[in-house]
């Protein structure tokens, strides 16, 4: 088992684990973030946690809890997630409602995207974001990320915004 954890100034991301679920459930439960990422009921995010382990066994990376580092407090998701489909990486994030506007998606998503580069052979990162979703938009475009196509993902319309490692890693 892979016991990653990536600490910034002011947050500790780790592996999502079954403790986090009901916190998980409740996030998905406001209907700003169930507009882009769909509700969780508890079998659904049971399934996902499961598909989410299944990552981390096949890849050595996978999605990540975003937690406070003063208090502890989880305040939403960020990692990586392997597309087959695709044959891609995605980086994606997804905060709490009441953690927007305070720079957190950024600076876990930027640490993630260093973590991704720095651990893994990954060519270039995507982010599979929603055309109206103009929050994600203005975070891909902070972190460099820029349109790579559009394309399609159980039947729902992305933009794929994409970004290299050489881009990434350039001085």
């Amino acid at each position: 088992m892979t016991h990653t954890v990536i600490e910034t100034k002011r947050l500790v991301l780790r592996r999502v684990t079954a403790a986090d679920l009901d916190e998980l459930i409740a996030i998905h439960a406001d209907p700003d973030i169930q507009r882009f990422m769909g509700a969780f009921d508890q079998d659904r995010a049971i399934e996902w946690l499961d598909r989410v382990d299944r990552a981390w066994q096949d890849h050595g990376y996978g999605r990540l809890a975003i937690t406070d580092r003063a208090t502890g407090r989880l305040l939403g998701r960020t990692g990586l997630q392997y597309f087959e489909q695709f044959a891609e990486t995605e980086l994606g994030w997804t905060l709490r409602r009441d953690a927007w506007g305070c720079g957190y998606a950024t600076e876990a998503a930027r640490a993630c995207a260093d973590w991704a580069f720095g651990e893994f052979e990954i060519p270039y990162l995507t982010s599979l974001i929603e055309p109206d979703n103009q929050r994600s938009i203005k975070l891909a475009e902070r972190l460099g990320l820029t349109p790579l196509r559009n394309d399609v993902l159980l039947e729902r319309p992305f933009v794929v915004y994409a970004v290299t490692r050489e881009i990434w890693l350039a001085p």
